[in-house]
């Protein structure tokens, strides 16, 4: 069993045996001992032969139980790690750290708020409200409707983390609001933990091309998305992988929802990094 599960467990064992001594993640005699009276207690809670378990089958039931007990479903208990125990474990790691318990994700619904009046995402409605991009005789957006901005914060480009950008290209009717959103997410995370979670690593804003794996024009085009932390958010990953969709991130998307703008990972559940000022 991996040293930060046997921690995880011995960090709530401590709540109920405070022998159990150091949090080392070594499942020692004082663990063994702490665990067996735990599961003694909830003995009703158990199936028959337990006693007869070894010591990580045991851990394994304690983890479902002390779940259970807080409301999180465990499924059944038998001391095997399948998915739903999986999904209990994290949801228990999420309570011990943060006190309280793991968002229910799929009840979560992105905002359909627009206060900025972003288009359908239709070029025919992109080019009446950001300017037509042209496609002769190469992809472009005409200078008179882009504009550099201050970045309320330092960024570091994503793929040379040892370059800072302070400013970036974006579409005119776009900059007061991303100023607006960094602001807030300055304000809220603080730039300590704005690099924690790689909320400064930036993939770029105008970049006149088709979408990768389509044939209609990206966003990027009008200079109306932004994509961050592509390595940890790539094009095909969803809520299983992209760093993203973790909880940690809820203000982050609240702050851009708020303004109009759309995550393709929480609307489609793909391109995590992808946030583009048009509506699905």
């Amino acid at each position: 069993m991996k040293t930060s599960v046997v921690k995880t467990v011995q960090t709530l064992l401590k709540k109920e045996c405070p022998s159990i001594g150091k949090i080392d993640g070594k499942a020692g005699k004082k663990t063994k001992t702490c665990l067996n009276k735990a599961l003694k207690n909830r003995k009703k809670k158990m199936p028959s032969g337990w006693t007869d378990w070894p010591k990580t089958r045991k851990m394994i039931a304690y983890i479902q139980l002390v779940a259970a007990e807080k409301n999180i479903d465990s499924g059944v208990i038998d001391g095997y790690w399948g998915q739903i125990t999986d999904y209990a474990y994290e949801s228990l790691v999420y309570l011990i750290k943060n006190g309280e318990t793991l968002p229910l994700w799929r009840d979560d619904t992105p905002s359909n708020k627009n206060p900025n009046n972003w288009p359908k995402q239709k070029k025919s409605a992109l080019n009446a409200f950001y300017g037509k991009v042209a496609t002769q005789p190469k992809v472009h957006l005409p200078a008179s409707h882009l504009t550099m901005i201050k970045l309320p914060y330092t960024h570091r480009l994503a793929w040379d983390k040892r370059q800072k950008v302070t400013k970036t290209t974006c579409n005119k009717k776009v900059a007061d609001s991303i100023v607006r959103v960094l602001t807030k997410v300055l304000k809220h995370y603080g730039i300590k933990e704005i690099k924690r979670l790689g909320l400064d690593l930036y993939g770029g804003c105008y970049a006149p091309r088709k979408m990768r794996g389509g044939s209609s024009l990206s966003t990027h085009s009008w200079a109306i998305a932004l994509d961050y932390n592509p390595g940890e958010n790539k094009l095909r990953w969803g809520r299983d992988k992209a760093r993203f969709a973790q909880p940690e991130y809820d203000k982050w998307w609240e702050f851009w929802e708020a303004e109009g703008w759309v995550s393709l990972g929480r609307e489609k559940n793909y391109d995590w990094m992808h946030i583009q000022a048009a509506k699905l």
